[in-house]
C-alpha cells in the first residue's frame, strides 16, 4: 500500500461537493533491533531484512495519509515508501481496481486487487499466522485500541537446482512477529468500506486478516530478523474531502502496469 497527496486545482476543489470520510496519518519508521536471547541472528535473514526495509523506506521513515469512504480507499505517500515516489498516491475502488497515480508526471497505472492476490497465490505465498488477543488496551491518537500479538510464517519454495547454489544458512521459511493495537469500537463502518474495495483479499493472502481483528491498526511493530518496522497513527478523524479525491484528472496519461502485475 503506497500513495501521495495530489495537488487539486483550486477551482475544482471549490466546485466539488464535500463528503465525510475517515482520514488518518500514519508515521512509519525502521529501527534496528536485537536478536532474541539465546537465538543468534541468522546473517542471511538479517541481510534480507536490511535490504527489504531499505527498499520499503529508503529514507528510514515516511508518513502515509489514508482516506477511506464509500467511494474507495486512497493512500498518499508524503515521502518515498513501499516502492512509491514521494507525492504519488494509490486509489483502491469498490470494483477492485487499483490506480497508482503520479501527479508530478501526470500519469497513472491501473492494476487490480484480484490480480495481486492471484500473483501471490501463483508464487506459492501462503503464510500462516497465529494471533493472540491480550485483553490489554491503549490509547493512540486519542483513540482506544486493543493490543494483539502475532507470529507469521511463510515457507519459501525454492527449486533444488537453485537451492544448491545458496548459502547453507539460507532460510527455508520467513518468520515475523510483532504486535498491533487495533480499534475496537470506533470507526467500524470504515473497516467495512475498505473491505468493499476488496483490500481484504490482499490482507487475507498476506495472512494478516486475523491480526486486524476487524478494526483499524493504530500502532504496529513488525519484527523480521534484527529489523523492526514501526507504524503509528499520529492523527485520525472524520473529515470532509472533495469528491475528486477518488478521481483521476482526465488530463493524466495511462501507463502500462509494472511488469508481472495485471
Amino acid at each position: 500500500m503506497k500513495n501521495v497527496l495530489v495537488a487539486l486545482c483550486l477551482a475544482g476543489s471549490i466546485a466539488a461537493p464535500l463528503h465525510a470520510e475517515l482520514k488518518y496519518t500514519m508515521h512509519v519508521e525502521v529501527k534496528k533491533g536485537e536478536a532474541p536471547a539465546g537465538k543468534p541472528a541468522n546473517p542471511t535473514v538479517s541481510l534480507m531484512g536490511d535490504s527489504l526495509l531499505k527498499e520499503m523506506l529508503p529514507t528510514g521513515s515516511a508518513d502515509l495519509v489514508y482516506i477511506i469512504g464509500e467511494r474507495g480507499t486512497r493512500v498518499e505517500y508524503l515521502q518515498p515508501a513501499m516502492g512509491q515516489a514521494a507525492g504519488t498516491y494509490n486509489l483502491a475502488l469498490p470494483d477492485g481496481t487499483v490506480y497508482v497515480v503520479n501527479p508530478k508526471d501526470q500519469t497513472y497505472a491501473r492494476t487490480s486487487v484480484q490480480g495481486a492476490a492471484a500473483a501471490m497465490k501463483a508464487a506459492g505465498m501462503t503464510p500462516a499466522t497465529t494471533v493472540k488477543r491480550t485483553g490489554e488496551f491503549a490509547t493512540v491518537a486519542g483513540t482506544r485500541c486493543e493490543i494483539v500479538t502475532f507470529d507469521w510464517k511463510m515457507d519459501i519454495r525454492i527449486p533444488e537446482a537453485v537451492r544448491a547454489g545458496l548459502p547453507p544458512d539460507f532460510p527455508t521459511s520467513l518468520l515475523m512477529n510483532g504486535d498491533t493495537c487495533v480499534t475496537t469500537d470506533q470507526f467500524t463502518k470504515y473497516v467495512e468500506l475498505a473491505a468493499k474495495s476488496q483490500l481484504n483479499d490482499l490482507v487475507t493472502n498476506l495472512g494478516l486478516k486475523e491480526v486486524m481483528q476487524g478494526g483499524i491498526p493504530l500502532r504496529q511493530t513488525i519484527r523480521f530478523g534484527t529489523v523492526e518496522l514501526l507504524s503509528t497513527v499520529t492523527q485520525i478523524g472524520e473529515e470532509e474531502v472533495p469528491a475528486t479525491t477518488f478521481e483521476i484528472p482526465p488530463s493524466y496519461k495511462e501507463l502500462p502496469p509494472p511488469a508481472g502485475v495485471k
